[in-house]
């Protein structure tokens, strides 16, 4: 019996708190695993009943006799604690609280809640909830719910499988995608999480061989690590996780003291930790309707290009318009298939893609001709998609494009799509015949574009898991990652944390640290001009700010003010902060300024973050986001994803930046900030800069902050 099977396939429930009163929790799983014909033990349990539903009642789980997986636990929180006790000694695996009353509501319920979850690991039992609408198999009949998951409308059996922290919204999601047409395995309202947790709960669904697809909602995970490492193992298994992050926009714990802190939300990182380890976002029901049926049907495309067929020209325009924003492409037919479609549609408008059916479109009379020119479309290697746009097509000659995508689908692992406004109650035929076939029937051709290039997106993310792993590996190895030294806390001012980053391996600008008077003179005089001066002060974080930056100092009396100027304002604009002394610093004029940083998310642990630096990184706002380690690879690709890399790339007679060295020390960066999770709270390289190809990048200033 496999680790998942007592709880997906349980061989009997016992309902405790069973009631005959139909508004009661108690009673609504019984009904409905007897109106639904489970075929398991149903074991009521309340010594008030000798009988509930048309079951035999126990007065307590140690006097049934069958075997049994679940017991539904439908009490209140004092006797829900007490009950976990008893049916951990009966020897029950599996527990789901229903009831509330538990961490939600306080300090006195968090106890309670601390006291069931005991009670549960002295016998090694596992629990869903509490404050949960518990747990169903559509394919078994098992329901060990209440509330909307127990009554009707009841989701039909198919492939995909449901976390959600809210019942009901959870709920109204699954319900969505039956009216489309989408069947259903498991369904699990994971309430509290005082026990499995929603990775955890994830991670079963992954194990269980009828699970294809994985749909949550989630308002948030104590262990975002344990979320993407699920994700990374549903990649590889290839099945599709897709996430309804709510809650966005609030923010978790920050170092105020960083811009890469202030300049980063909860939701940057969690999409960041979607995309790096697969899961899939989505932020509106039809995403979720649409996006699970492109991935039901089990086909990933080998690349980002389309092919479009339409008897409609407004619908071509428009997925061509969409193909664009969501990454696609309609490349130009190669000669040999585009010689077949001119023998095969003569009357065609247009046999370029995307190709214009003419207003006849597919029918029985053109059916062969239409099979002629789909299948040199699918043969072709250039074309990794195909899309067909019939968005009014009735009656036979919707028929015949059904039958014909119906056909070509078995001999192809390229994915279809099909956009149609019509719905079921006009072309219920066809539209069973694509869902036979598992071919997506969306309501837009902008859907269409959008699943798509979700599926390109996911199979290039699988594709590139392997790698991804072994950049990491490598980058590990690029330089051991020095140890903080003991005893350091708090912020480090601009030249420890500077020579923090000199000792992993990371270039920083040639500074002149000035702390006292008397040797002032004779070091002033080793300086090469022109210089930056800046106060030297772990409590001043932006020392622009407070006036406390000169720049493009260009001689010796220039120099004395501008150190005389900084002191001066540090003093009376940061009067509580602690001077160390000036900084006299090389200016470096030719680069572009970026910002390189760490932050410790309390959900997620090290996240590292590339943007446009200097003084306007938090009104920019161009960044992105990884969570760290990364390798080079990966480094590659969040300096590509700036909208500002063209400038990077070199503009208007400006040299090309050295974008590999800064990748370089991306990954660096991110593994000295995982390396040093237990004491590294948050870091800036701001400005970051990044010399002309081949010259490398300098770290201009710096600031760590420590737990």
């Amino acid at each position: 019996m496999s680790r998942h099977d007592q709880l997906f396939n349980a061989r009997g429930i016992a309902i405790i708190g069973a009631s005959d009163d139909p508004s009661r929790p108690g009673s609504q799983p019984i009904a409905a695993l007897k109106r639904t014909g489970y075929k398991g033990g149903v074991y009521p349990v309340n010594p008030r009943y000798a009988e509930v539903g048309g079951y035999r009642c126990y007065a307590t789980p140690a006097d049934i006799k069958g075997d049994v997986d679940i017991a539904v636990i439908a009490l209140p929180a004092a006797g829900a604690v007490d009950m976990v006790k008893i049916c951990g000694e009966r020897g029950i695996p599996y527990g789901v609280v229903l009831g509330g009353g538990f961490r939600e509501v306080g300090e006195a319920g968090l106890a309670l809640q601390n006291s069931l979850v005991a009670n549960a690991r002295a016998h090694g039992m596992r629990l869903i909830g509490p404050n949960c609408n518990g747990i169903a198999n559509i394919h078994s009949h098992m329901y060990a719910c209440f509330g909307s998951m127990s009554r009707t409308p009841l989701l039909q059996p198919g492939p995909v499988s449901v976390v959600m922290q809210s019942g009901g919204f959870g709920y109204g999601m699954a319900l969505s995608c039956r009216n489309a047409g989408i069947g259903f395995r498991m369904l699990i309202a994971s309430g509290n999480e005082a026990d499995l947790s929603a990775p955890e709960l994830i991670d079963l669904l992954i194990d269980d061989p009828e699970t294809k697809v994985i749909l949550a909602y989630l308002e948030g995970v104590m262990d975002g690590r344990a979320l993407m490492n699920v994700g990374e193992k549903a990649l590889k298994a290839g099945k599709p996780i897709l996430i309804w992050k709510a809650g966005k926009t609030t923010q978790g714990v920050r170092v105020a003291a960083t811009h890469t802190a202030n300049m980063t939300g909860t939701y940057d990182i969690w999409r960041a930790a979607f995309r790096q380890c697969g899961i899939v976002d989505v932020y509106e029901l039809e995403q979720v309707t649409d996006f699970i049926q492109a991935f039901n049907a089990g086909r990933f495309p080998r690349g980002r290009n389309i092919a479009v067929l339409s008897p409609s020209g407004g619908s071509a325009v428009v997925v061509s318009d969409a193909a664009d924003e969501f990454g696609l492409h309609l490349p130009a037919l190669g000669a040999g298939t585009a010689a077949i479609l001119e023998s095969a549609l003569p009357h065609a408008h247009s046999r370029v893609n995307p190709i214009d059916l003419g207003a006849g479109g597919i029918s029985p009379s053109n059916r062969a001709s239409f099979d002629v020119a789909l299948n040199a479309l699918l043969d072709d290697p250039e074309i990794h998609q195909i899309c067909l746009m019939t968005p009014t097509s009735i009656g036979d000659r919707a028929i015949a494009g059904a039958d014909a995508l119906s056909e070509a689908v078995k001999r192809t692992d390229k994915p279809i799509f099909v956009f149609s406004t019509l719905l079921r109650d006009v072309i219920p035929e066809v539209l069973d015949r694509f869902a036979a076939a598992k071919i997506p029937v969306l309501h837009s051709p902008v859907r269409v574009a959008r699943a798509a290039g979700l599926l390109a997106d996911y199979a290039e993310i699988r594709n590139g898991q392997a790698s991804r792993m072994e950049g990491i590996k490598q980058s590990g190895k690029m330089r051991p990652v020095v140890a903080i030294p003991e005893g350091a806390t708090g912020v480090l001012d601009e030249a420890q944390s500077k020579a923090l980053l000199a000792a992993v391996g990371i270039r920083v600008s040639k500074d002149l640290i000035l702390t006292g008077e008397k040797e002032q003179a004779a070091q002033l005089s080793e300086v090469n001009f022109p210089v930056a001066v800046k106060i030297l002060s772990a409590d001043i974080a932006h020392k622009t700010d407070i006036g406390g930056v000169v720049l493009n100092v260009s001689n010796q009396q220039e120099l004395e003010v501008a150190i005389d100027r900084v002191r001066a304002n540090a003093r009376s604009r940061a009067p509580n902060a602690r001077i160390d002394g000036v900084l006299v610093s090389e200016m470096i004029t030719d680069a572009i300024e970026l910002i390189v940083g760490i932050v410790n998310d309390s959900v997620f642990g090290p996240v590292v973050m590339l943007g446009m630096g200097g003084v306007y990184a938090e009104v920019l706002k161009d960044v992105t986001y990884r969570p760290a380690p990364i390798g080079v690879g990966e480094a590659t690709e969040m300096i590509q994803q700036l909208r500002s890399f063209s400038i990077l790339e070199g503009v208007r007679g400006k040299p090309a930046s050295d974008i590999e060295a800064l990748a370089q020390v991306i990954a660096l960066v991110s593994q000295m900030g995982w390396a040093q999770r237990d004491r590294l709270l948050g870091m800036d390289i701001n400005p970051m800069m990044v010399l002309p190809k081949g010259r490398g990048v300098i770290a201009a200033d710096a600031l760590i902050v420590l737990r």
